[in-house]
Parts: structure tokens; sequence; C-alpha cells
């Protein structure tokens, strides 16, 4: 079975084709071809000075930009791609960007159960695409917005009836998303902030060791907060039932809904209208808890700690 030809499936959604002449050359890559000519001709390539060594080592890399924008004007998804000279497609999925966390890490391909951060599906109806080009930090337009349609297929089963209120909805529950995972996230970086303020206290011969009470009871407050967040895993741990969380109620709306086109239910209206009264309390006592972490990296710096995340040491001058 092993001779048979396997290929992945292509993928779903609006095909952009478009044809680049030339490659979009770094200042870098623009030198190094200028002295592989002289080379040829038998002269002496001429050493660069700092300063274009410098404008070399600072340049970011060019990339070509789809912007996608409905009827309206309103940008809709953005869409980064290589600059590949030559035929190249690129595939839009019906989808909205990302709500999620900003995270820099590849994803990881290899895990067949879990899929990168995605946004729900746009509405069918007529769309523009347009072509730009990010070179020495500026974006340029090189292709003005060429109109195209989204059509539904209608072989749902269950398809929403107004498409316009699912789309209401879909808008709702994604910046309720995007705010319940950023004070997650901001969760996390107080926590570790935490960490270092600990070790900082020992490291710190005119830091009183009292302050040590202090850290460890804005420490309960972001653990109660991480249960209100993301669960109780105490209890989970040891296969007892827990209550819901609000991101997983968060989590089962976008996980039910954003890869069908039917109507939200009930139970969906419920998750996201529990989510966002319990989210309002916890995002309060987050700010709380953030001033309070300021205050004692303040008393930190007031009597000479070393360096913890977050935090700029004072300055007075040293004449």
């Amino acid at each position: 079975g092993e001779s048979f030809f396997t290929t992945p499936n292509p993928k779903v959604g609006a095909v952009f084709t478009y044809y680049l002449k030339n490659d979009i050359k770094t200042i870098k890559e623009k030198r190094r071809a200028a002295e592989a000519e002289k080379i040829k001709k038998g002269e002496a390539p001429v050493y660069p000075s700092v300063d274009s060594l410098r404008l070399e080592d600072e340049q970011p890399a060019p990339h070509l930009l789809f912007t996608v924008t409905d009827e309206s004007g309103t940008v809709v998804r953005r869409i980064k791609a290589p600059v590949k000279k030559g035929v190249n497609r690129i595939v839009w999925d019906f989808r909205t960007s990302p709500f999620g966390p900003i995270d820099l890490t590849p994803f990881d391909e290899s895990f067949a159960f879990s899929s990168p951060d995605q946004g729900y599906f746009a509405l069918p109806g007529t769309y523009q695409v347009s072509l730009s080009k990010f070179e020495d930090g500026a974006y340029t337009e090189i292709i003005a917005p060429q109109p195209f349609k989204a059509v539904a297929l209608n072989t749902a089963t269950l398809p929403a009836t107004d498409k316009k209120a699912l789309d209401d909805f879909c808008k709702k529950i994604a910046e309720l998303s995007r705010v319940t995972a950023a004070a997650d996230q901001y969760r996390g970086e107080l926590v570790n902030k935490l960490r270092f303020m600990k070790q900082a206290v020992i490291e710190t011969p005119k830091q009183s060791l009292d302050i040590s009470k202090a850290i460890l009871q804005v420490e309960k407050r972001l653990n109660a907060v991480n249960r209100q967040l993301n669960g109780d895993g105490t209890l989970a741990r040891r296969e007892f039932e827990t209550t819901p969380s609000i991101g997983g109620r968060i989590g089962y709306v976008i996980g039910s809904l954003w890869n069908t086109t039917a109507a939200p239910t009930q139970t969906q209206l419920n998750s996201y209208q529990v989510a966002a009264k319990q989210f309002t309390p916890v995002y309060n006592e987050l700010k709380a808890i953030a001033e309070e972490v300021k205050k004692l990296e303040d008393m930190l710096e007031r009597n000479g700690a070393p360096y913890t995340p977050g935090r700029l040491p004072e300055w007075k001058g040293g004449f």
C-alpha cells in the first residue's frame, strides 16, 4: 500500500493567484549581487561602511500583504505572504482574523487534534482583495482592490435563517474571547513577576522579609482569578467534577459554533451571558491585583533590589 500516491487536500476558500515579476531584495542582497558582478568582471568588491552594515542589520524583512474588505470597505482579514517571484497562490479561508493573544511560536502541524487560532466565518457576499508590499518599514499598494464573491453552498442541514444575527453574536463572543484570553495572559505575566520578586526579597539585604507575606496574599488572589478563568485544577487533577469556568464556557461556544453555519443554540446564548457576567468582577479584581504588584515592585526598588521582569530601575545620575 505504500506505493499509492497521496497528497494533502487543497485548502478550502477564495484562491488568489498573483504574479510577481521580481523578488523584493533587501539592502544586503543588493550589495551581495553587486559584489558578485564585480567579482565576475575581475574587480575587487568594496568593503561596506559601518553605517551601511548597520542599515542592513536593522532593515526589516520584506513581505506581501493581502487585504480583504467587505462591501462597506471594512477590513475583514489581512494575510501575510512571502516575497516569491513568479506565479503564486494564497487561500483565504473565509474567516475573520484570530482574536487570541499574539503567539510567535510556529504552530506544530504534527499534532492532529489541535488547530491554530482562527476567527469565525464571514458572511456570504461581495468582497474585495488588494495586494501591498512591505519594504523599508512601509506598505505600498501594488494591486488595487479586486472584487469577488463569497457564495454559500447551501448544503447545511440546519442553516441559520438570520445570518446577520449569527454574525452579530459571533462578534460578541469574539470580543469576549479576546478580552478574557488577554486577561488570562496578563494574569500569567503577573504570576511570573511574583516568582522573581520572591527571589529578589532574599537577595536584597535592605528589604524587610515581611514583604513575603504581602507577596503570598497577592499570589493567592491570582490563584482565585485563575480558578474562575480556567477552572479548579485541584479538583480536575483528582478527577472530581468541576463547575464550568469562564474560559470553558467561551471555548464551548466557539468550538461548537465557529465550525458550522448554524444559528447559535439557546445553550450557547446562555453560556455567553453567564461568562460575560462572571468576567466583569474578575476583570476588576485583576486590575486591583496589578496595582498591588506595582506597589510591591516600588518597595523593592526603593530598597535596591536586583532587576525583576517589567520593572525599570531608577537612575538619578552618577555625578
